[in-house]
């Protein structure tokens, strides 16, 4: 091999490693607007779900507080820029209110008591 080839090959190795490495992570663009589609989809169950009569009022309430308790820190963790161990936490608590909000929508104690069709 000469040093033509040598070189060539370890630019297409280093540009390889730059485009795996650049898809392996979100942008900070799309990051917030995987973020934003997550805090609107829960906002979205959270008012089908009053609406239909599947969450209480406190219930909603409750969850908004949730969201709302996320949202702020969003923000502290944007303000410096987005790290990864921060994306990683605010995945982590957008998991955990996706399965609160799944799991006061599926109280199936809570909705046979207020079913008047039941009583």
């Amino acid at each position: 091999m000469n040093n033509k080839s040598i070189l060539l090959r370890g630019l297409l190795y280093s540009l390889v490693l730059v485009l795996v490495g650049s898809l392996a992570q979100a942008s900070p663009i799309a990051l917030k607007s995987s973020v934003n589609a997550i805090q609107a989809e829960h906002a979205r169950k959270i008012a089908e779900g009053y609406r239909t009569g599947a969450l209480t009022e406190q219930e909603r309430t409750s969850l908004i507080n949730q969201q709302n308790r996320i949202k702020i820190i969003e923000a502290r963790f944007r303000q410096n820029g987005l790290q990864a161990n921060e994306r990683r936490q605010l995945l982590t608590l957008l998991r955990w209110a996706e399965r609160t909000i799944q799991a006061k929508l599926t109280n199936k104690e809570r909705v046979t008591l207020n079913n008047p069709s039941l009583h």
